[in-house]
C-alpha cells in the first residue's frame, strides 16, 4: 500500500545511519523516507507536501526547531531523545522502529500543542542587527525578554488591551503550557499540563513583594512594551534581537502543533517526577519500614 513520506530531522551531531532501522520499517510499511540535518529549513519546505510525519532525533532543542518548521505546514511530529533532559522527546532511539510501525498501524495518538506567534516592533533601537524592521517569531515553549546587563528594566504588560502591570524586573517570560516546564518553571512559574489551553506570564526577579506569575487563557494577546532599559528577545531560547525603550513584543496564539505519542508514552505527571523530581521528598522512605531517614 502506497502512503506518503516520513522525514527524519537529525541533530547535526547525528549520523543518518542512526535512523536506518527505522527507515527500513517505514519503507516496509509503505512509506517513502527522507532525511535532513544540513539544510533542514529548505528540506522540510521541499518535502512538506505529502509528509505524514516528521521525526526529530536529538534533544529538546531539535524538537523545538522541528516544531517551528512543522506546525505551520500541519506536519505531525514525533520526538526521539538523544539529549540530556528530554522533557519534550519522551522516546529513546531503540523505541523508534516500533513507534514507526505503531504509527503505520494506527496505534499512536495525537496531542495538540499550542504555539505562540510574536511580533517584535522596534522603538528607538533596532531589532536583530539593527534593521529597525518588525519581525514575526514562532515559539512552542516561550518568548522571553531579558535585560543583558545586571540592571532592572521596566516593562509594561497588557493582556487583551488591559493593563496587567508595570514591572521593574530582570525581564519577562510568556510561556505556553508546553513551555511551562522549561525556563518558566526555573523562574518560579507553575507547571501546566500541556492539555490545558493556557499560557503563563512570569516576571523575572521582579522588584516587588507581591508580584507572582499569572495563568491566562491561551487566546490572550499579551503585549510587552519596554518603558526603560534594553532587553534581548528570545524565542524558544534562541536570540532574535534587542529592543530599546518604546519597543514592544505582541504575543498571541500561533499555529497548533500535532505531537504523535505512543500508548506507553509517559504521562505529564510521570515526566514531572522523573525529569525534574517534582513533588519527591529529599530523602526517600525506607521500603521496609515506610519511615523516612532524618534530614
Amino acid at each position: 500500500m502506497s502512503r506518503g513520506t516520513i522525514g527524519f530531522l537529525l541533530h547535526p551531531g547525528e549520523s543518518p545511519e542512526t535512523v536506518a532501522a527505522a527507515a527500513e520499517v517505514a519503507v516496509r510499511c509503505g512509506y517513502r523516507t527522507w532525511t535532513t540535518k544540513v539544510r533542514p529549513v529548505e528540506d522540510v519546505a521541499a518535502h512538506a507536501e505529502g509528509t505524514d510525519l516528521l521525526v526529530t532525533l536529538g534533544g529538546d532543542g531539535t524538537f523545538l526547531f522541528g516544531a517551528r518548521l512543522a506546525a505551520p505546514r500541519d506536519i505531525p511530529v514525533l520526538g526521539i531523545n538523544r539529549g540530556r533532559l528530554g522533557f519534550l522527546t519522551d522516546m529513546e532511539l531503540d523505541q523508534l522502529p516500533g513507534a514507526i510501525e505503531a504509527f503505520a498501524e494506527g496505534r499512536t495518538f495525537r496531542q495538540r500543542r499550542s504555539m505562540l506567534a510574536a511580533e517584535m516592533v522596534p522603538g528607538e533601537g533596532g531589532v536583530g542587527e539593527g534593521t529597525g524592521e518588525s519581525r514575526v517569531l514562532l515559539a512552542l515553549n516561550d518568548i522571553a525578554l531579558k535585560s543583558p546587563e545586571v540592571v532592572l528594566v521596566r516593562l509594561r504588560v497588557e493582556a487583551d488591551g488591559e493593563l496587567l502591570g508595570e514591572f521593574d524586573a530582570d525581564g519577562m517570560i510568556v510561556a505556553t503550557a508546553t513551555g511551562s516546564t522549561g525556563y518558566s518553571l526555573s523562574a518560579g512559574g507553575p507547571p501546566i499540563d500541556p492539555r490545558v489551553r493556557a499560557i503563563t506570564v512570569v516576571p523575572l526577579a521582579p522588584h516587588a513583594v507581591i508580584t507572582r506569575p499569572i495563568v491566562l487563557p491561551e487566546v490572550t494577546v499579551v503585549e510587552v512594551t519596554v518603558m526603560h532599559g534594553r532587553v534581548h528577545v528570545a524565542a524558544d531560547g534562541q536570540y532574535q534581537g534587542n529592543l530599546m525603550a518604546g519597543g514592544r513584543v505582541r504575543i498571541g496564539p500561533g499555529p497548533d502543533l500535532t505531537v504523535v505519542r505512543c500508548v506507553d508514552s509517559p504521562s505529564f505527571l510521570r515526566q514531572l517526577r522523573d525529569k525534574v523530581h517534582f513533588g519527591l521528598p529529599l530523602k526517600p522512605a525506607d521500603r521496609a519500614t515506610g519511615e523516612r531517614e532524618p534530614l
